[in-house]
């Protein structure tokens, strides 16, 4: 059992009275005897306190000693709650600044001091835990690789896993030793004796001089094969692609076979990952890199797009496809082949780690979003992998929880994005979660792998990092281990002991082929990527090009969430105010996320690696846009956080408008922990807003924000717009919607609470030491929830003003009657949007299909169409239409694990939001009747 510090505490007290009372019963001449002194019958608790209070010694598995291979250490400690941190450099664990958090198994591939204490609140740290591990060194490997080849190669180069380590070869056949040839650079065949042999033997040993012993001998034998089938063979006119992989599959070893399905991580791009290639069969490595908001590579700049949950916000097909094949362009540049995204989890939770990078609550906005995307990125020639597969909803323990999610939920929520994006977009690849789901990690989840084979998927199927647990995932439709690196030979034992077959491994290897050969890496044939390597940042063209689509993807993910008064646009204001510790100009992190007049981005494998000096900031952005701009104070300090009422009044009385900033950062790996604004934010708003109010001024507050927030302060201003992280450029969109420029077009993609507390989630997102959690509110998620609790919505699902309005007429369907014996059924909807205010602008169409006498429980209400229209001049129209087929009418019926249709009658809302109240006057309504 756990205790809290204040149960420990009150022990503590009652340990000590307790003690105290026992010493007065043995005061002299009155102890258990009788007859011994003082100090004799006295108990000092204070020597056995103190044992008590130091954390137990960390202890080793496997204890230190020799070994053969890598061995993964794992530390652990006898007192509950304790945090164990170590150092494998030989420093303090207490007090180095190399010192690392235990977490997860210690991969110790060569020679390794580990030193090891623990620690925990309220108790003395453990005594240091100390071993070596002698690792013997690692065997030396040959590039390019052993085998048959076409035609031997011309060098070859060796090389040791092994720091430091030194190689020596013979080319006689003779065995390796300490006085054979030292390898110090590649070998020549061609200007050895045996160039114009068809067989040459490289043996070879590494050794190190610090008590590891010396490696095992490596022999790596290159023999000719005219008639050898690889994988270039498919280049040939008239190749048939699934014979050509078969056959070349057929030539591989078991070891290259074991390898390719395995990481190797040893990118020279900065890519998050590559793979093992084998040259003499013509199979390339592919580089794999992250991520949702762009290209990351370490080492080299890109350009960071408003973050997917802002980009989805645009509700803009088109535009996805845009962006999509902007970061394609990118990737090409430095020589990606498979890009790891889009991140496509649901927005269970307002507080989740990563929303974000995903981009809605809502599973049909989040398939369409997600397959626009992904048709922009492969028009590239760059593949993309949808990510996290499934249900990596919350960052907490995401590594170790269990997530129980009934089959319905599964159907309905947290399956339907990934099988429309594979039906309209054929991505690449898919990676899974890290997570189980009922019981399954989900790299090896019988139920999602084959769900991913009914929905069509015939790419290939990874791991995210370190998200791999057993080979057992390979015989259920799972192909490549990431980042891999070592640990192959497990699979060649898995073999052995019949865990998983050959052809298990047959099929990864195939599926990996089948991507290979779509890459622009492998048309080309590049194994040495140095010259992409060199580049370090884009053209100027792509810059330049890219810049323009920032912004115009940022200026429609803008959601104005409040405008009283036609408070915007400031058309007549020149000078403003611009308020807050995030509105500094100052290139900084907050937390994990770079800012610099706003947060940028966000945190995590999603950060795309920028130049600050590229970066334009809020206040260089207002300025650029015609207003002239105040920051500081009268004795020039920033206006911010903890600012005065005189602070205020200054800023008041020397400029026309307030812009106030609040932020709040999101990463990878830590969930966030309050929707609420502190009192110190709080404060700043209402201290501003009474002075400019006081001047009849007006004041607006930018949501530079990750997450839904909450909103109990919005009587206090006069307009607020969410703008999510605006990216390199976006600060511009920002200033131009402000300024009018841009009409914001964006519309929610969550609900917005009034509190947490009335989430369907409050509650019910895990600990950081939780290992299992019910998604107890099943298929009631986002709007589906609060659809029947319209009390606790403070912003809807699908909700954002204009600077102009919009109205809906002559919705029509092409017939009335849904017939379910039709197997090609469709209903053509149609809904013409006029421009009825005075401002040019892009309306958001939203169709929800609601069953009218539902005979099972079902949402009042659902998603299943939207569009944008193209900018409507005022008066102007656009008639915008959608399908729909039987899918759409469906629920999934766990009794027949299906998806199931009732007859009865349905209604077809077609409107700007999801807000009932307002589809009630403003929408458009049509009844269908689904007969059999």
């Amino acid at each position: 059992m756990k205790l809290s510090q204040g149960e420990i505490g009150y022990r503590r007290i009652f340990i000590f009275i307790s003690l105290l009372f026992f010493s007065v019963l043995i005061w002299p001449g009155q102890g258990l005897s009788g007859s011994k002194s003082y100090k004799e019958n006295s108990i000092s608790p204070l020597p056995e306190k103190r044992a008590q209070e130091r954390v137990a010694k960390p202890e080793f598995s496997p204890s230190p000693s020799v070994f053969d291979n890598p061995v993964n250490l794992v530390l652990s400690c006898q007192t509950p709650g304790a945090t164990i941190y170590y150092t494998a450099d030989g420093s303090d664990p207490l007090t180095s600044s190399t010192r690392r958090q235990f977490r997860r198994p210690i991969n110790i591939a060569f020679t390794t001091l580990i030193k090891a204490v623990a620690i925990k609140e309220g108790l003395e740290s453990s005594e240091v835990s100390e071993g070596r591990f002698i690792i013997r060194v690692a065997r030396p490997q040959a590039w390019p690789g052993p085998g048959e080849w076409r035609e031997l190669p011309g060098k070859i180069s060796l090389s040791c896993s092994t720091p430091g380590a030194l190689i020596y070869y013979t080319l006689d056949g003779t065995a390796p030793t300490r006085s054979s040839l030292k390898y110090e650079a590649p070998i020549t065949l061609s200007k050895n004796e045996f160039a114009r042999e068809e067989k040459v033997v490289i043996r070879a040993i590494a050794i190190k001089e610090d008590g590891s012993p010396d490696s095992f001998e490596a022999i790596f034998t290159y023999q000719t094969k005219p008639d050898l089938i690889m994988l270039t063979d498919i280049l040939l006119p008239g190749s048939k692609v699934e014979e050509i992989i078969k056959a070349v599959i057929g030539e591989m070893t078991l070891e290259e076979k074991a390898r390719l399905v395995w990481g190797v991580s040893d990118s020279t791009i900065g890519a998050a990952g590559n793979t093992f290639a084998i040259p003499r069969l013509g199979i390339i490595s592919l580089e794999l890199a992250d991520g949702p908001a762009g290209l990351r590579l370490n080492g080299r700049t890109a350009t960071s797009w408003p973050n997917p949950l802002t980009l989805a916000s645009t509700w803009n097909i088109h535009l996805l496809e845009q962006v999509g094949s902007a970061v394609g362009r990118e990737a090409r540049h430095y020589g990606v082949d498979l890009m790891l995204s889009p991140g496509m989890n649901i927005h269970r939770d307002p507080l989740g780690g990563r929303v974000f990078e995903y981009y809605s609550e809502d599973p049909f906005l989040t398939g369409k979003i997600a397959a626009a995307y992904i048709r922009g990125l492969e028009n590239q020639g760059i593949g993309a992998t949808m990510k996290h597969y499934t249900a990596n909803n919350f960052e907490n323990n995401r590594t170790n929880i269990d997530e129980i999610i009934s089959e319905r939920a599964l159907r309905e929520i947290y399956l339907p994005h990934w099988e429309l994006a594979i039906k309209e977009a054929s991505p690449w690849a898919v990676m899974t979660a890290y997570n189980k789901v009922n019981g399954e990690w989900c790299a090896e989840n019988k139920y999602l792998l084959s769900s991913l084979h009914d929905f069509g998927f015939s790419g290939l199927v990874m791991s995210d990092w370190g998200g791999y647990h057993n080979p057992v995932a390979y015989a259920r439709g799972f192909d490549l281990n990431m980042p891999g690196r070592s640990g192959w030979e497990s699979l060649i034992t898995a073999i052995q002991n019949k865990i998983i077959t050959e052809e298990n491994l047959n099929q990864a290897v195939a599926d990996i082929l089948k991507i290979i050969v779509r890459t622009q890496t492998f048309k080309r044939q590049i194994y040495n990527k140095s010259d992409f390597a060199a580049r370090k940042n884009l053209p100027d063209e792509i810059k330049a090009a890219h810049k323009i689509l920032a912004i115009e993807a940022e200026g429609e993910g803008i959601v104005l969430l409040k405008n009283d008064d036609h408070t915007l646009p400031l058309r007549n204001v020149s000078r403003v105010a611009l308020i807050g510790a995030l509105a500094i100009p100052e290139y900084k992190a907050i937390g994990s996320c770079p800012a610099k007049g706003v947060i940028i981005e966000g945190g995590g494998s999603a950060r795309v690696n920028i130049d600050p000096d590229e970066v334009i900031s809020l206040a260089e952005a207002l300025e650029q846009t015609g207003f002239s701009v105040l920051q500081k104070n009268a004795v020039k300090v920033y206006l911010q956080e903890g600012l005065t009422e005189a602070d205020a009044a200054f800023a008041a009385q020397e400029t026309e408008a307030a812009i106030i900033v609040i932020g709040r950062p999101g990463q990878e790996g830590i969930d966030n922990i309050s929707m609420d604004l502190t009192m110190a934010e709080k404060e700043m708003i209402k201290k501003v807003s009474q002075a400019f109010h006081g001047q009849g001024k007006k004041v607006i507050v930018l949501l530079n924000v990750a997450h839904p927030i909450a909103v109990d302060w919005d009587d206090e201003v006069d307009a607020i717009v969410y703008i999510g992280f605006p990216g390199t450029y976006g600060a511009l969109a920002v200033a131009e919607t402000l300024r009018g420029t841009i009409n914001p077009s964006g519309k929610l993609v969550d609900t917005w609470p009034r509190a947490y507390s009335l989430a369907p989630t409050y509650g019910r997102m895990p600990k950081l030491d939780q290992t299992s959690i019910i998604y107890s509110e099943d298929i009631y998620v986002g709007y589906r929830y609060y659809d029947q609790h319209p009390e606790a919505i403070k912003y809807p699902f699908g909700f954002g003003l204009s600077y102009t309005t919009f109205t809906y007429k002559n919705l029509s369907l092409n017939k009335n009657t849904f017939s379910l014996t039709n197997p090609g059924e469709l209903i053509v909807v149609s809904v013409d949007v006029l421009n009825s205010g005075n401002v040019a602008g892009k309306e958001v169409v939203e169709l929800y299909v609601s069953p009218i006498s539902p005979k099972v429980k079902r949402p009042l209400k659902e998603l299943k169409g939207f569009a944008k229209t193209r900018l409507l001049e005022p008066g102007e129209e656009e008639r915008v239409s959608f399908q729909l087929t039987a899918r759409d009418f469906a629920y999934w019926n766990e009794k027949t694990h299906s998806w199931s249709v009732d007859p009865g009658a349905y209604e077809i809302i077609v409107g700007g939001t999801s807000d009932e109240s307002v589809l009630k006057k403003a929408g458009l309504r049509a009844k269908i009747q689904v007969v059999r």
